[in-house]
């Protein structure tokens, strides 16, 4: 007989738990390397992510690996805690020892990032001069 789980996973609402053998996730956090000219190198942390890695999805999951294109809501379970995260599944794939896997991650908002535009222009196709004066 199998053991219980010790987590429980959701997935757009819905219970996904028997959906998967086991999985692996992680909360990394993006770090900044700040380096100086002199003395030690600092690094800074920045926000904190998440990356999950199901064993043995269902077919029903494995649907949901589609390069990421979609995010889904997942809410994964430990004991009284629970960790919401919107999530895009990325690939799934078959290791040489023949267990299937499946990876996903936060989902990112690409409206939200650093984006490059294009700077405003006047009427007569000039970028506006501003000019700074110090009065005194």
């Amino acid at each position: 007989m199998d053991e219980p789980k010790a987590w429980r996973l959701w997935v757009d609402g819905e219970e996904r738990t028997d959906d998967c053998d086991a999985l692996d996730f992680g909360m990394p956090c993006l770090i900044y390397d700040a380096s100086r000219d002199t003395g030690p190198m600092r690094r800074v942390l920045g926000p904190l992510g998440f990356w999950i890695k199901l064993t043995g999805p269902s077919e029903r999951l494995r649907a949901m690996a589609d390069g990421g294109k979609q995010v889904h809501q997942l809410r994964l379970l430990f004991a009284d805690q629970v960790l919401p995260v919107p999530v895009q599944f990325h690939e799934e794939w078959v290791e040489d020892s023949g267990a299937r896997r499946m990876f996903g991650c936060l989902a990112y908002d690409r409206s939200s990032g650093p984006q490059w535009v294009t700077e405003a222009t006047n009427d007569e196709g000039q970028r506006p001069l501003t000019l700074a004066t110090k009065e005194g």
